[in-house]
């Protein structure tokens, strides 16, 4: 910065140019010191703001390399869960098989059972009937051997009643005469 100023009459320099011209050039510097220190905050602003991103740059980045781990365990855990489904869906294929011929025996069985119950059901009737049959023609016998043995009973009864009369009425007395002279008989057969 040249600057050209007034010379005195008495040798030196005009003040009122010095003054001026260092006035000017203050009045130039604290312009360009404001100046320097608007651009300075600008600046500052634009390094924070920078500072900032590149902190939320890095906390992406972060988050991307933990969310890339994170994806790469779902994913070994995805592969995992496919080969576990895939087994399943083998095994799930067997056991429908296995379901089905369960289900098939299941309903040969129930046709067996039904089949069963249904002949004991029709053996149980047939045995009640036959058990009703029998019961009518014991109960036919019993009232037949009752009067049987009733008949037989008063027949009994009459003959005892008869041979009690005979007993009462025989002549035992002539029966031992009887045997006596029998006696004498067999002895004179003897002689």
């Amino acid at each position: 910065m040249a600057a050209t100023f007034k010379t005195s009459l008495f040798g030196g320099f005009d003040r009122e140019s010095v003054v001026s011209y260092l006035e000017k050039t203050a009045r130039s510097h604290r312009e360009e010191i404001d100046a320097l220190k608007a651009e300075l905050e600008a600046l500052r602003r634009s390094e924070s703001d920078a500072s900032q991103e590149l902190e939320a740059l890095r906390q992406e980045a972060q988050e991307g390399r933990e969310a890339s781990k994170k994806y790469e365990e779902l994913r070994v855990l995805a592969d995992e869960l496919t080969r576990r489904a895939e087994s399943l869906a083998a095994e799930n294929e067997t056991l429908r098989a296995d379901a089905a011929e369960y289900r098939s025996m299941k309903d040969h069985i129930a046709q067996i059972e039904i089949s069963a119950h249904r002949r004991t059901e029709e053996f149980r009737a047939a045995a009640i009937e036959k058990l009703h049959a029998l019961s009518g023609t014991h109960r036919v016998w019993c009232e037949e051997e009752k009067a049987r043995l009733a008949a037989l009973y008063e027949d009994l009864e009459r003959r005892m009643n008869e041979a009690q009369q005979a007993i009462r009425q025989a002549d035992l007395a002539a029966l031992d005469t009887l045997r006596n002279e029998l006696d004498a008989l067999d002895r004179s057969f003897d002689q």
